[in-house]
């Protein structure tokens, strides 16, 4: 058989191949092919079934039915070309799916949608319908691109399934190897899926990054004053910050000499710090030194504070490392990458994790 026609009088459609006329379920081998068919004349199905009205798009169709003996097997394909979804319809029978995001992302930089649907399955199975059979093949993958799109993307870019997942070093605002990577390959994703818009969240974890935090602002008053305490010594091979710092006797004395600063002149060293203090330099042991200098450095971090607002303010940072990795090529258009505000998450195996979605 072969009949030669057309939809709505431009698009073309061609169905040819082999049937037994006394019985087509023993034997049919059919191949059809539509092409170019106006999406919108569609409009009360996918109202009905998508809970949307269709705008524009063009479907064309390639579908290949092979029975033999009450066995089908089927291949399908499917190109949407511009699918622009319209106000939404309400239906009872809709799926309750966001199908602009799985749109956005099936859409490939050219706007085209390509979809292969294999079907197999017996005549002899009462339940078996072609129909309700490629609504369920296409629902069941709506859902899987709707709610796992990273997945999706990473196996379509190169990059892993948990691309929208991005560890922070406790305190820091760096992106490490792994989560570059993540992000060249989520820039390519972004880059073919042009409809596509991402959430950063400003994430901390106060649980790890306050500690962290503290250290590091410790670590910055003690390098700073070793500093000046060199530039101020006349001795001719005096000694770099670091090196001072390094030294557990001469770290003592820049620690007690901060104490003071911060706490005032006549503050109450630790015991230990106090015992060591009144000891001269030479008795003063590498034991009894640890201890102080640890006393020292506990006693200093404790007064000092991270403000929520410092806690905030890193959560931007790392938000700010992410869009420098995506924008920072001019490859994508800033408007599609937003930073939104989050609030204080526990740490993931200790570190600050970062959990990027799609819209």
């Amino acid at each position: 058989m072969k009949l030669d026609g057309k939809v709505d009088r431009y698009a073309p459609a061609l169905i040819e191949g082999d049937v037994n006329l006394l019985s087509a379920s023993l034997y049919t081998d059919l191949k059809l092919s539509f092409k170019g068919v106006e999406m919108t004349s569609v409009t009360p199905y996918s109202g009905r079934f998508a809970g949307y009205r269709i705008e524009k798009g063009k479907l064309s169709v390639d579908l290949a039915y092979h029975v033999e003996n009450r066995q089908l097997k089927a291949q399908q394909r499917f190109v949407i070309d511009q699918l622009q979804l319209g106000e939404r319809v309400e239906s009872a029978d809709a799926v309750r799916l966001p199908l602009r995001l799985a749109v956005a992302l099936l859409k490939d930089r050219n706007g085209v949608i390509d979809l292969d649907l294999p079907v197999t399955g017996s005549l002899d199975d009462p339940k078996f319908r072609i129909a309700p059979i490629i609504w369920k093949a296409v629902i069941n993958l709506l859902t899987k691109v709707a709610t796992a799109p990273f997945a999706l993307l990473g196996r379509l870019f190169g990059g892993s399934e948990e691309m929208n997942l991005v560890d922070f070093e406790p305190g820091k605002a760096v992106l490490d190897e792994a989560g570059q990577q993540k992000m060249s390959s989520l820039l390519k994703a972004m880059q073919d899926r042009t409809q596509l818009q991402l959430d950063v969240p400003s994430t901390y974890s106060p649980e790890v990054d306050r500690p962290v935090l503290v250290a590091g602002r410790l670590d910055e008053k003690l390098t700073g004053l070793a500093t000046e305490q060199s530039a101020a010594s006349k001795r001719k091979n005096a000694v770099s910050a670091q090196e001072t710092l390094a030294d557990p006797a001469a770290r003592f004395e820049v620690l007690v000499a901060q104490y003071r600063l911060d706490l005032g002149a006549d503050a109450a060293l630790p015991p230990t710090a106090q015992e060591t203090l009144a000891k001269s330099r030479r008795k003063r042991d590498e034991s009894s030194l640890a201890k102080a200098n640890a006393e020292l450095e506990a006693a200093l971090r404790e007064k000092d504070t991270v403000s929520d607002k410092d806690l905030e303010e890193l959560g931007q940072a790392r938000a700010r490392a992410i869009q420098d990795a995506l924008l920072g090529s001019g490859g994508l258009d800033a408007s599609r990458v937003f930073v939104i505000a989050a609030s204080a998450k526990p740490p993931a195996d200790g570190k600050v994790r970062l959990e990027l979605s799609l819209k």
